[in-house]
């Protein structure tokens, strides 16, 4: 017996020797070393997904690992938010989303599945991106003035389609501040909004020019204004809605990246210096600039920061448009 419990030590002490080896080679293992799962809450043609294939090309070209783009629109991006909840906390799910499920769903819900700021960690920041008026090329309107005109004259209100929370915060904010009636219409996604603009279900859409400016160039739509501050640089005969008789109006969206909250540090700084890389290079610049949008490069307590802030901001939006809540 003592001769068969001595026998036994040693086979017992290379099995852990075995398994710590193991673990201490998973930890050395550098990130990313698998595949990496980039979750989008909204539908494939939006803004959000475009740029976000667009990243994931990036991450895979430099480090060599697979990355896999996956959609989960529904419920304002609460749907996405969930499914990366469910993941393991070790940077292989990431979610590239906006001001929609980070600050202004706060706001817009009654409650949340979810926190924001205490179940996810930030990353880094993409692109901030304006709203853009859009109507059909026969509206009768071709000013933000005219606009208004029509909408107070018509018998029952006009209606404006939403693919995400901003592009409603946008038409809610303008109705509030024009004094006019709106009747909002939610969509999935912008790109079924637009379509549905485009097929005359719906008068007009607030939408980032990402979806609309392809549109817009083959003559389908007609834009009247940009919701920024500044006039975009590929459009800069289009004029801001603040310029348009509406001084200090102001609303863009903006994009990011964050992971489950527990990540450890070290990944998310090696994730913020692949997506800052993205962002920061010649090609990104160019694409975003193209697309109506402006690189928004950050560290993760940059864009923790910024959230804070525009979670505050959707709040005095949503109060000050009497935007009813979910």
């Amino acid at each position: 017996m003592r001769g068969n419990f001595t026998r036994g030590i040693p086979a017992v002490l290379v099995l852990l020797a075995a398994a710590f080896s193991a673990a201490a080679a998973a930890a050395a293992e550098p990130y990313p070393s698998q595949r990496l799962t980039l979750i989008v809450p909204f539908p494939p043609g939006s803004a959000t997904d475009s740029v976000t294939r667009h990243l994931a090309e990036s991450i895979r070209s430099a480090t060599n690992v697979p990355v896999v783009v996956e959609n989960k629109p529904g419920a304002d991006g609460n749907l996405a938010a969930l499914a990366v909840l469910k993941a393991e906390p070790d940077g292989y799910t990431a979610f590239v989303t906006t001001n929609s499920t980070q600050a202004a769903n706060v706001s817009l819900f009654n409650s949340l599945p979810y926190d924001p700021k205490t179940d996810f960690a930030p990353v880094a920041g993409i692109m901030t991106i304006p709203m853009m008026l859009t109507v059909k090329p026969d509206f009768p309107a071709g000013t933000v003035a005219e606009f208004v005109e029509v909408a107070k004259k018509r018998q029952k209100p006009l209606s404006f389609g939403s693919g995400n929370t901003s592009s409603r915060g946008a038409a809610e904010l303008f109705r509030f501040r024009e004094g006019i009636d709106l009747q909002h219409v939610p969509y999935r996604g912008m790109p079924q909004a637009l379509t549905d603009l485009m097929g005359g279900q719906i008068d007009c859409v607030f939408a980032d020019p990402a979806s609309a400016q392809g549109l817009v160039q083959d003559g389908k739509l007609r834009v009247l204004a940009v919701t920024s501050s500044k006039r975009l640089e590929t459009m800069p005969e289009l004029p801001t809605i603040a310029e348009s008789g509406l001084p200090g109006y102001e609303l863009t969206a903006w994009v990011g990246v964050f992971v489950r909250a527990k990540t450890p540090t070290e990944i998310v700084t090696r994730l913020n210096s692949l997506v800052t890389a993205f962002v920061n290079s010649p090609e990104a610049r160019k694409y975003l600039v193209a697309v109506g949008a402006t690189p928004f490069p950050s560290t993760p307590q940059e864009l923790g920061a910024f959230q804070e802030t525009d979670t505050r901001r959707w709040a005095e939006i949503v109060e000050t448009a009497k935007i009813e809540k979910k």
